[in-house]
């Protein structure tokens, strides 16, 4: 299979799909599975992906999606093709990765313990100062509902896919023939002469008579033409208009402080260590210890299997209630301050718990949080006013179809209008999503109706838009009179551009035959790379021509201006390995996407695949 790879690594389309493919395994939620027959979405190899799984990873792409492109994303999915797509590319992936966890497991990679440790205790992300910062390291994981074996293990999982790409993908290598043929052709250096004939000039010398007009335009008039055109009226109303409508009481305030008085105080908080062992009688020893006087710490730094702690002595750090898991909390809860537990089993393990020291809860007087409670009372009052003004409007809307005046009036704004428009030239007031949709895909242009609420904006800057259009014209070819101009111009520019290219055709035959009268600019470098990326036309041109031998070979070609330019190609100079050098990363990841790709596929078509066809058939009429 190794040796398969390496035969298609040099494919083109091979070398952008490694990037596709990310570590998601190492991120997919572990789903329950549903009561009943069949909970599966896919089994791969008779290992069941759930449907419970699919969804998960699915509400995560889609939220991906969202945040890059908006509310386009979830117009892109009201296509029931699109969504079915979408769908089938979940799965692909979730496919993808449970193959991989499963040829991990074939190449029988493993990770220690230490290995891990060593990860996490170097990671960036629990870095202070450039030293591990357990209490960091502690609340980040409590802020992404993590415990440290949890935690443990998706490192350890990330671990063993470096590995695999490493130990297989790593085996991937150019053979330098490889790389001195794409160092030749990349970096080919071409020096050439060119002589310009402006269109510009010779379009200015072209005349055009009536019957070739009309023949043009009876040719082209169906690309000829008028693209629709609206005048629209519009009502928009943002929250920050109804704030005048809204006034704060203290009697307000007051109220609101009492009813919800539990918000505002400091949680007790408590400093807690602990000695994590792996079974009873461990633990019961080390109960004895403690009780004979040996210090806590020092146990702790001797004997936890939680070596971050055991670094300070089992301590955990300061932290809100809530923050461990029940039984941890239940068995400290019920210590003093310098108390320790008996030993307290969770999952397959033992811990006894040290308290350290304990913060009370605290009640904040109504003055340190009377700023907190205005900017709530406003933020609410404001939203509801809004909400009330804008389904006011929305019924006017309804009542008074055919006028926003009455819209307005409700919100206590003016109608505006827009001058005429076309869809390339949508006024700035209307670029939304919701409302090109309805502008240009619904019945709304023909109506002359009012438009249902549309929001608009961003959600920090929200507005409630309402509108109809007032004047509307449909597409429609141009008659001859209107596109005469334009189609005076193209007939000059076509004619221009024959006799352009007649003329330097005769003048790469004269130079052919050895007649020069060209006079050509400076000679100029082209290196194919960057003259690729610039002007690809023209470097197309120029590096296609034959290379010259004891004389300049000639052709034609043209700017992106459309001018004609005679060229003289004198010398070819092929690239180096050592100008490839800096390009030798990129080349190397492009093989590895093949190679990853490739071993993919491969284990895909040596796989059991069996979808459950059902539920993917239920997502697709759901779509629908």
């Amino acid at each position: 299979m190794i040796e398969k790879w390496h035969e298609k690594s040099n494919g083109i389309a091979f070398k952008i799909i490694f990037a596709l493919v990310s570590l998601s395994f190492v991120l997919a939620g572990v789903g329950t599975g549903f009561i009943g027959v069949n909970t599966s979405a896919v089994k791969v190899n008779g290992k069941e992906i759930s449907q419970r799984e699919f969804s998960d990873a699915k509400n995560r792409q889609q939220q991906t999606m969202a945040n890059q492109m908006g509310s386009q994303f979830w117009d892109l999915m009201d296509d029931p093709k699109f969504a079915a797509e979408f769908d089938q590319s979940v799965l692909n992936n979730l496919i993808n990765d449970e193959l991989l966890r499963q040829y991990i497991d074939e190449l029988k990679l493993g990770v220690s313990v230490d290995q891990i440790k060593s990860e996490i205790v170097h990671s960036s992300y629990f870095q202070n100062n450039g030293k591990f910062d357990n209490n960091l390291y502690q609340q980040t994981l409590r802020n992404a509902g993590l415990n440290a074996d949890g935690y443990a293990q998706i490192v350890g999982q990330g671990i063993l896919f470096s590995q695999m790409e490493e130990g297989v993908l790593g085996t991937n290598f150019n053979v330098p023939a490889q790389e001195e043929t794409l160092a030749k052709l990349l970096f080919q250096k071409r020096q050439v002469r060119l002589a310009s004939y402006s269109l510009a000039n010779e379009v200015k010398k072209q005349t055009a008579s009536q019957e070739e007009l009309q023949a043009f335009y009876d040719k082209h008039k169906a690309q000829l033409v008028l693209p629709e055109q609206f005048v629209v009226e519009y009502v928009t109303l943002s929250p920050k208009q109804v704030e005048n409508k809204v006034q704060i009481t203290d009697e307000q305030i007051a109220t609101y402080y009492e009813a919800n008085k539990a918000q505002y105080v400091t949680k007790s908080e408590s400093q807690l260590a602990h000695i994590q062992v792996a079974n009873e009688k461990e633990a019961q020893a080390i109960e004895q210890q403690l009780k004979s006087g040996t210090d806590f710490a020092t146990l702790a730094k001797e004997k936890s299997l939680d070596k971050l702690s055991a670094t300070k002595g089992g301590d955990l750090g300061w932290a809100k209630a809530g923050t461990f898991p029940t039984e941890f909390e239940k068995a400290a809860n019920a210590l003093q301050v310098g108390q320790v537990s008996q030993p307290v089993k969770m999952g397959n393990e033992y811990h006894i718990i040290k308290v350290l020291d304990r913060k009370p809860e605290t009640a904040l007087p109504l003055e340190k949080v009377k700023e907190n409670i205005v900017n709530t009372l406003r933020q609410e009052l404001v939203g509801a006013e809004y909400s009330t003004v804008t389904r006011d409007m929305a019924t006017s809307a309804y009542e008074n179809a055919g006028s926003l005046e009455a819209v307005a009036k409700v919100a206590d704004v003016e109608v505006q209008t827009t001058p005429m428009f076309t869809r390339e030239t949508l006024p700035e007031a209307l670029k939304s999503d919701s409302v090109t949709k309805v502008l240009f895909e619904g019945d709304l242009a023909q109506s002359g109706q009012n438009s249902e609420a549309l929001e608009v904006g961003n959600e920090n800057a929200s507005r409630t838009m309402f509108l109809r259009v007032k004047q509307y014209q449909p597409q429609r070819e141009k008659t001859f009179d209107e596109a005469k101009s334009e189609v005076e111009a193209m007939v000059k520019r076509e004619k221009a551009e024959t006799a352009l290219l007649a003329q330097a055709e005769a003048q790469v035959k004269a130079l052919s035959e050895g007649k020069n009268e060209v006079t050509f600019g400076g000679a100029q470098t082209l290196v194919y790379v960057q003259a690729q990326a610039e002007q690809p036309a023209f470097a197309k041109a120029v590096f296609a021509m034959p290379k010259p031998t004891d004389k300049p070979t000639f052709s034609v070609a043209h700017n992106a201006q459309g001018d004609v330019l005679l060229v003289a190609l004198d010398k070819v100079e092929d690239g180096s390995l050592s100008e490839f050098k800096p390009l030798q990363a990129q080349f190397s990841e492009a093989n590895r996407t093949t190679l990853r790709a490739d071993l993919i596929n491969n284990l895909r078509e040596r796989a059991s695949i069996d979808v459950n066809e059902e539920f993917m058939q239920q997502l697709n009429s759901t779509a629908q």
